[in-house]
């Protein structure tokens, strides 16, 4: 019984070794190379030295190996096909057996030295016995020291007619490049999983084994890109579940995280449920998965529902067919903004895992940041909602606001009923269109602060569908002065509305607005004499504002403000951040009463130079709501009200 068992285990060998590719045809995923050394075999053109690089496990050394065969097969070309080694000679027989003494292999790894290819260097000139070629392969070229290479050069660059070298490296930047240029170049490339799992399905074949789909897909990703690798996981999982592969059973087995584990996550995201997350969590510790291996896969798992969801396919997924529909299903639950923001939320929180003394904690919190996400807002869509509210306005008409009841008569403008905040009103026109724009979605209600909040009485819509002129009373109400009668009242005409009478508090109004302009000129005066002191004092107090003030220059007083142009965006911006300690320090030199206003803004000269980057970012909706949100009202309130952030 011993002895059987003995047996047994002396004839197991390694799946990797077993099923070695013999020929080139059996070189998986290498097409590339495989057939142009078949044509080189074929044609004569056989370089003296080639190098194979590429990562571990695709197939370098075997390329070698069968190319070292091909090279010293006896069989004549015509007899063989396309140039693939006849297997049957006694050339290729003694190689695969073991006993050939006319192809050397050498490890550089542990033969680096300059003795090591000295004693190559002598040994080359031995001719080969019984076989077209020498080849000599060394594996892990780079090891070999700078004095291994510089001894090696000129045998490489005039080896003897016999010889023929070839080296295999995954590291090809640290072979010198004098080894480089007397090399051809070979790069093997990573094999996908789809190839991959076409080798183990014809390896279950042959062996008898019996696996699903998903479970050769998660061996070949093990694998990560290599044959080799993945064979090996494979040898472990037939040795951990038999002969008869699961999915369920083979992920518990490698410690895999199963897809439907993040598939959970993003149902409970899309359910906004956050109590689960912390069972969820408790569960992931329990069955001892490492957290940055989680979030490493949730994060490949936001990328293929991604994928999904910008390609409308799932060819692009390395999964098996039912997994591959299964994430287009679930892709369509989630926009596309939202799954770029839940990546990057991922992505910090995985950095952020990496460093935390406690992960459990940061995990919890990424988790319920990605719950309790809001969903992102289609800017376009947006800006183009208050484009059409802007141009409504501005055109004289009046959209209607919703109204449940459907009937004909609603008001233009009305404080909301439910508590709720009161509708945004815009400058009063002087006519109401009883029908809307054609083709324009009615714009959203905004929120406005409380402080800046009007309300309007409610208008009865006109009964026919022509635009009816309105009277400012009709549509706004009485003016709250209406009963005071002004002793020098002032005519001011307005080129909408017909000619009305200024009350005494607006006369009074401008007069204190022209006196304010008057005071201002006054300031201005002061400020433009004593400048230069100005600039003296801020550059002993703090020189790195005095170096972009001395770049601006005091334009003008206007209304109740100084005007002070500066030559870009940055200079403003920084200096307007200071504006308040410039004024009292500008008060105090000019001998003013109190600190003035400052305003810095880009002088015209500089603003045409910004004209080409204020272009370019005309069609960035970001930028758009950016400047929107700090030059419209009505963006503003929206943003003010609902909390809103600006993120993409």
């Amino acid at each position: 019984m011993s002895s059987e068992k003995a047996t047994h285990e002396k004839d197991f060998i390694v799946t990797a070794r077993k099923y070695r590719p013999q020929t080139f045809g059996d070189l998986v995923s290498q097409a590339h190379v495989s057939e142009t050394l078949r044509n080189a075999i074929q044609s004569g053109r056989l370089a003296h030295a080639y190098l194979f690089s590429g990562p571990r496990g695709v197939g370098k050394t075997t390329g070698a190996r069968l190319l070292a065969k091909a090279i010293n097969c006896t069989t004549p070309l015509s007899e063989r096909d396309r140039g693939e080694a006849c297997r049957q000679c006694e050339s290729c027989r003694s190689f695969e057996e073991g006993r050939s003494l006319n192809i050397i292999e050498i490890d550089a790894a542990s033969n680096n030295s300059v003795d090591d290819i000295r004693a190559l260097r002598d040994k080359v000139i031995i001719p080969p016995q019984g076989a077209r070629k020498k080849v000599y392969i060394i594996d892990e070229v780079h090891m070999l020291s700078n004095a291994a290479f510089n001894a090696l050069l000129k045998t490489l660059e005039e080896p003897p007619p016999h010889a023929l070298f070839i080296f295999a490296t995954t590291e090809p930047h640290k072979v010198l490049p004098t080894i480089l240029s007397r090399c051809q170049r070979f790069d093997f490339k990573r094999i996908p999983v789809t190839d991959i799992v076409g080798r183990l399905k014809e390896i279950c074949s042959i062996e008898g084994f019996t696996a699903d789909e998903e479970s050769l897909v998660l061996i070949a990703q093990k694998g990560d890109g290599a044959l080799r690798d993945a064979l090996s996981v494979f040898d472990q999982s037939i040795a951990l579940c038999g002969t008869d592969l699961h999915y369920v059973e083979l992920a518990k087995a490698l410690g895999v995280i199963a897809n439907d584990l993040y598939f959970t996550i993003t149902d409970l995201i899309h359910q906004r449920e956050t109590a689960p997350i912390f069972s969820f969590v408790q569960d992931l510790v329990t069955s001892g998965a490492d957290y940055l291996e989680f979030v490493g896969g949730l994060s490949g798992h936001l990328r293929n529902l991604l994928v999904a969801h910008s390609t409308k396919s799932g060819a692009l997924i390395e999964a098996a067919e039912a997994v591959q529909q299964r994430y287009q299903e679930e892709a369509t639950r989630f926009a596309e903004p939202d799954l770029l923001r839940m990546l990057q939320l991922v992505s910090e929180g995985e950095q952020t895992l990496k460093t935390s003394a406690q992960p459990r904690l940061r995990l919890e919190m990424m988790l319920v940041k990605l719950v309790t996400m809001p969903a992102s807002v289609d800017l376009n869509q947006l800006l183009r909602h208050l484009g059409r509210l802007e141009s409504q306005i501005k055109s004289g008409h009046v959209p209607p606001a919703a109204s449940s009841s459907g009937s004909s008569a609603s008001p233009a403008s009305s404080p909301p009923t439910d508590g709720g905040p009161p509708a945004l009103v815009s400058k009063p026109t002087s006519y109401v269109s009883s029908r809307s724009i054609p083709n324009a979605d009615p714009p959203p209600t905004v929120a406005a602060p409380a402080p800046t909040t009007v309300l309007t009485p409610k208008v009865e819509r006109a009964q026919t569908t022509s635009r009816t002129p309105v009277s400012y009373e009709a549509l706004f109400g009485k003016p709250a002065l209406a009963g005071v009668t002004p002793a020098h009242p002032t005519k001011v005409q307005d080129p909408e509305t017909p000619s009305t009478t200024l009350s005494q508090p607006a006369v009074r109004i401008q007069v204190a607005e022209k006196a304010a302009q008057e005071d201002y000129n006054r300031i201005f005066f002061q400020a433009n004499k004593h400048w230069s002191d100005f600039l003296s004092r801020i550059k002993r107090g703090r020189i790195a504002i005095f170096g972009m003030l001395n770049q601006t220059r005091l334009e003008r007083a206007e209304r109740t403000t100084l005007m002070i142009a500066a030559p870009d965006v940055m200079h403003a911006d920084l200096l307007t951040q200071q504006r308040d300690w410039l004024a009292s320090e500008l008060a105090d030199v000019a001998g003013l009463s109190h600190p003035p206003n400052l305003t810095f803004y880009i002088q015209p000269a500089q603003q045409s130079e910004t004209a080409q980057k204020t272009e370019t970012e005309a069609n960035d909706p970001y930028q758009q709501l950016q400047r929107l949100s700090q030059t419209n009202a009505t963006v503003r309130a929206l943003i003010d009200h609902f909390g809103a952030e600006i993120v993409w």
